[in-house]
């Protein structure tokens, strides 16, 4: 058989590739966020749209693609993708290079109408002539991003490796924008390679503000030498071996007989996992079936050091609030002329009343989702717990724990000290439909997500819509606030203290009942798609 050369097994990777992400709906989480975050920058006035462009293309844009690279190997190499690629011509570096040009080129496509309503107010020319440093400063800080993540992540076995290792990568998203926004200005700072890259962005949006051409060079160079590593470092990591490169006593898969085998150890996989998760009939003379499942899980919360952080993730990042805000509002203040004072409301709806069930919501969501994965779920049907029971307590679990993380949150944040005494009932109803919140979106993943990829799209989205909906409750007149009435987390927000939307009773029952209907029609998906397996 002949071997195809280098060329035609990169365009072939890239194909692959391309069709893998759309098929989990990666390109379209891609368009929706092109059209939010678009969306958003035509809202702000003109004068300071380019700046907050600047920070939207470091912080989000630039880094699309981290979480997707990473699990999407890990999706692989569950479902035995990784060992079907160790007996194919594709290289170690064919299949590391496909994943970071389909993410880059899926940032930069985010880049370029934000870019353009950023430069709205320039002329047509000037407007375009912004878009190469833009469009080049994204792609290198993505490759760096994306390969760094894939170099960190992409060697480990699960998914906790999101909470663990990736925020790892968190400070070099932190110096450029600690740079650029002039909170420190140190020669140092442009030792960390992204710097480069987000003065290159700057350089198209504010360059006024930017570097010559001589710094903004030597920045690229060193950003994209510092990306070539990370790729170099990304191949040894998630690189799948050749059957060129495969050693004797290689991966089971080869072993067993070429692509049948590596077939034959993906259908067995799951297999092996799931006696793991079914042991618990002696669990049912405490408590029945739901007795048993909560013991199981809080048996893995307390071998999973990363699940219990997370658990605290609520006050540590109402902690994080409470000290690190009062200086960021500072400095605003002092450079910008913004004050934070008049939108705390805000603050609070978007950073810890919608952001923690969003917390709470996407381990339910992807615990449930990686139940389905490994087949754990077929047990569940046909054991005495039941796929209704199981669901009821997967979302009692998101519900419950997102109202005690929102009761430890809102105090510690420092964001409701001045809210009246006859304010607080309407704050109580605020929690209470938010944590309702939570419920539906672990609903909302897995009536339409199919693997983990597509939950984290869904996440993702989720995420945009829980961060812009308060800004947009806030900002937009009283009567087009209630276009926004059919969204469920309209409503903890419109009875939020502050914004006074509805009165705190009307706006419980009606956010309740729309919650309910709802969840009623996302459960009646949820168990026709889980009943067909």
């Amino acid at each position: 058989m002949t071997v195809p050369g280098a060329p035609a097994r990169a365009a072939a990777g890239l194909a692959l590739e391309w069709r893998v992400e759309l098929r989990h709906g990666v390109p379209a989480a891609a368009a929706v966020l092109a059209v939010l975050w678009s969306a958003v920058l035509a809202a702000v006035p003109a004068g300071a749209a380019p700046a907050a462009a600047v920070y939207l293309l470091i912080i989000d844009t630039a880094g699309f693609g981290v979480l997707f690279a990473v699990v999407l190997v890990l999706f692989e190499r569950t479902e035995g993708g990784r060992d079907v690629l160790a007996v194919s011509p594709q290289r170690a570096a064919e299949y590391v290079g496909a994943k970071l040009a389909v993410l880059t080129a899926l940032s930069a496509a985010i880049a370029v109408p934000a870019t353009l309503a950023a430069a709205r107010e320039r002329s047509p020319a000037a407007a375009a002539a912004a878009l190469p440093p833009v469009l080049l400063g994204v792609a290198l800080l993505s490759l760096l991003l994306v390969g760094l993540a894939l170099a960190v992540c992409g060697g480990a076995g699960g998914p906790g490796v999101l909470f663990t290792r990736l925020p790892l990568v968190a400070p070099l998203v932190a110096a450029p924008v600690a740079q650029v926004s002039g909170a420190l200005d140190h020669p140092l700072l442009y030792a960390v390679p992204t710097t480069g890259g987000a003065e290159l962005i700057r350089a198209g949006l504010l360059p006024h503000a930017a570097p010559g051409p001589v710094p903004l060079a030597l920045g690229a160079l060193y950003l994209a030498a510092c990306a070539a590593g990370a790729a170099a470092q990304a191949c040894r990591a998630v690189g799948p071996r050749t059957a060129a490169g495969a050693p004797s006593g290689g991966p089971p898969a080869v072993r067993a007989g070429g692509a049948e085998g590596a077939s034959r150890a993906a259908a067995r996989a799951p297999a092996k996992a799931r006696p793991v998760r079914a042991g618990a009939p002696a669990a049912r003379a405490r408590g029945g079936a739901v007795g048993g499942l909560a013991r199981i899980d809080l048996r893995g919360l307390l071998r999973d050091p990363m699940l219990s952080a997370l658990l605290l993730g609520p006050a540590v990042l109402a902690l994080l609030l409470r000290w690190g805000l009062p200086p960021v509002s500072g400095f605003l203040a002092d450079r910008y002329g913004l004050h934070t004072e008049p939108v705390t409301p805000v603050l609070l709806a978007a950073l810890v009343v919608l952001h923690v069930p969003l917390m709470m919501g996407a381990i339910g969501a992807l615990r449930t989702v990686e139940d389905a994965d490994d087949g754990t779920l077929a047990l569940f049907r046909v054991s005495p717990l039941g796929l209704p029971r199981y669901l009821a307590y997967r979302l009692a679990v998101a519900a419950v724990a997102a109202a005690a993380g929102l009761a430890a949150a809102v105090p510690l944040s420092g964001l409701a000290p001045d809210v009246p005494a006859e304010g607080l009932p309407a704050l109580v109803a605020a929690v209470g439909l938010a944590a309702l919140q939570a419920a539906l979106l672990v609903l909302a993943v897995t009536a339409f997500a199919a693997s983990k990829v597509e939950s984290l799209v869904l996440v993702k989205a989720a995420g945009a819509v829980f961060t812009l909906l308060p800004a947009a409750v806030w900002w937009l007149p009283s009567r087009a606030v209630w276009l926004l009435a059919p969204v469920p987390a309209f409503w903890p927000v419109a009875v939020l203290p502050g914004y006074g939307a509805a009165p705190w009773p009307a706006g419980l029952a009606a956010g309740a009942a729309l919650s309910a209907l709802t969840g009623a029609w996302l459960l009646r998906r949820t168990l026709r798609r889980l009943e067909r397996g």
